[in-house]
């Protein structure tokens, strides 16, 4: 049986809900991180020596990082075309995860903490509109981020996506990355754990 510690309001573990749901596969949550169970414990140490949620329990496997977790699900439960076996475009999703994560999901992070302490976080507005842009371009011709079919890549990018278009700035202007949008929230999951769960 898989064990998932995670926390229902944070994004990382809600990619990882989200994947589990498309899999089809059952799971135990262990309610943990801020606000709910310790991660500071010698056992949760243990299991990541960084205190950080989700991790994934799989009989004797544990995996951490939400990147990591989502490509030993894909990996081990699949195929799937989540994350496809052609080594080509399974390159292709991977790129977009990591460029979600590093490019688009950090700044926009910082900007909505900075606001919410009462600061304006413009420092790194300018960075989040370089990365909302490069998608809203890339969107034109392409129905998700890595081709026409939902990946990896999009279940990484949508909790970010999704906070994107509660900031001010996201207004008019962003037609194609409106539209995936509403492909995304088409999916139980993402309406189950990025939508409903995510502030």
């Amino acid at each position: 049986m898989l064990t998932v510690y995670g926390r229902p309001n944070s994004s990382n573990s809600a990619k990882v809900y989200w994947l589990l749901d498309e899999l089809g596969l059952d799971y135990d949550l262990i309610l943990t991180g801020r606000g709910f169970g310790a991660t500071d414990t010698p056992e949760f140490r243990a299991m990541n020596p960084f205190g950080k949620v989700p991790v994934l329990r799989d009989d004797e496997a544990v995996v951490w990082e939400s990147n990591a977790v989502l490509r030993y699900l894909a990996g081990r439960y699949g195929p799937t075309e989540l994350w496809p076996q052609d080594h080509a475009q399974r390159s292709m999703v991977d790129r977009w995860m990591d460029w979600a994560s590093l490019s688009l999901t950090p700044p926009l992070t910082r900007l909505r903490k900075a606001r919410s302490a009462g600061r304006s976080g413009d420092g790194d507005l300018p960075a989040v509109l370089a990365a909302v842009t490069a998608m809203d371009e890339l969107l034109a011709g392409s129905r998700f981020l890595a081709g026409d079919a939902l990946s990896l890549a999009d279940i990484v990018a949508a909790p970010s996506v999704y906070r994107w278009f509660r900031l001010p700035e996201a207004g008019e202007g962003y037609a194609n990355l409106a539209a995936y949008a509403e492909r995304l929230a088409e999916r139980p999951g993402y309406r189950r754990h990025i939508r409903d769960a995510l502030s």
